[in-house]
């Protein structure tokens, strides 16, 4: 999220918030969907977590819908479950867009959300099987562009002035991650899943072929 000064050409402002436009619209489909169900009755809002939140244990179950198990490792990371998750996944969500959708272009870096999402519900269901609790949050999705980021500096790739900073924010992600998920003191966060996510974003990213855009 960049905030620039006043341009003396023509005495115009640049906007306040200059995200490019698939980082904003998920940033405002992640709120919409926040406020949605905060207006929503609870037996609605209970409905949308249980078929559109990632559950392992649904995929032992003979009666669950089908569309739901296709539709549930994407959707997961569009659900949060207070204003302070939402924020938080938010902030990182526009630090890591800001730089990689511009670098990559809206598709690669759509690819690298989703498969972030794929690989932390796949990352869950493997360390967590019979899990009924949803899986919910876009940290494994963001976990992607963090792994994205990573390999594409150290393939010498310029992520811009503050390369440093995401790469440090990269490494402290990793690191807080591996110690939440061998010194388990809180339960209700998926250290695993956020990891799958990371390794998703790095493995994709060493795919992704940038000379056309350099």
């Amino acid at each position: 999220m960049s905030f620039d000064p006043p341009s003396s050409a023509g005495g115009t402002k640049p906007p306040a918030v200059n995200l490019p436009p698939l980082t904003l619209a998920l940033l405002l489909l992640m709120l919409a969907v926040y406020l949605g169900l905060l207006l929503a009755s609870p037996r609605l809002e209970r409905l949308v977590f249980v078929h559109f939140g990632f559950i392992p244990a649904a995929y032992l179950a003979h009666d669950w819908p089908i569309w739901s198990l296709i539709v549930a490792p994407f959707s997961y990371v569009l659900l949060h479950g207070g204003v302070g998750h939402l924020a938080l996944n938010g902030v990182m969500l526009a630090v890591m867009g800001q730089v990689l959708e511009r670098r990559c272009g809206r598709p690669w870096f759509l690819l690298l959300f989703a498969a972030g999402a794929v690989g932390g519900a796949l990352a869950h269901i493997l360390t967590d099987a019979a899990s009924r609790i949803p899986l919910i949050g876009a940290s494994a999705s963001v976990g992607a562009l963090y792994g994205a980021g990573l390999v594409l500096h150290r393939r010498g790739v310029s992520l811009g002035p503050n390369a440093r900073v995401l790469v440090a924010l990269a490494g402290l992600f990793v690191i807080m991650n591996l110690l939440g998920l061998m010194l388990p003191i809180v339960s209700n966060i998926a250290f695993a899943a956020h990891l799958g996510g990371f390794v998703a974003g790095a493995l994709l990213a060493t795919r992704l072929d940038l000379r056309r855009r350099s």
